[in-house]
């Protein structure tokens, strides 16, 4: 499932970057631009999904991560958050997602998979605009 949540987030991302290019009195050499688009496509997403903070999946990173990077308009700021989310998987118990019927991993207190791979994702971002984290 996590493809499916990347895929639907990735194109909803791209319609409202090419949206906010064509409407928005938004720079797009802004951090704001990004952050605008990263929200209308965070809004998509949870139409898509009934998984939420708590729920021990990428949404645990990702909601967070949107939020800060909305509020701050702070990328490096966002992904400190994203790597405290994605650590704080380790103790939550899984309520979607393979992690629920697969009851070996729950006891290894593993951070959840699909969180720490976008915390990894906007990681590698940050490192690749030369942000420090």
């Amino acid at each position: 499932t996590l493809g499916a949540i990347f895929g639907v987030l990735l194109s909803a991302f791209s319609t409202s970057l090419r949206r906010n290019a064509s409407d928005s009195k938004i720079s797009p050499d802004s951090a704001e631009f990004y952050a605008t688009a990263l929200k209308s496509a965070v809004t998509s997403l949870k139409s898509h999904t009934g998984a939420r903070i708590g729920d021990r999946t990428v949404m645990d990173v990702l909601l967070p991560f949107e939020e800060e990077f909305s509020r701050t308009n702070d990328f490096p700021s966002a992904v400190k958050v994203a790597a405290e989310k994605a650590e704080g998987t380790r103790y939550l118990k899984a309520k979607f997602g393979r992690a629920t019927y697969v009851g070996e991993a729950s006891s290894q207190e593993l951070p959840d998979p699909g969180a720490w791979a976008f915390y990894e994702i906007v990681a590698g971002l940050a490192d690749g605009f030369g942000f420090t984290v």
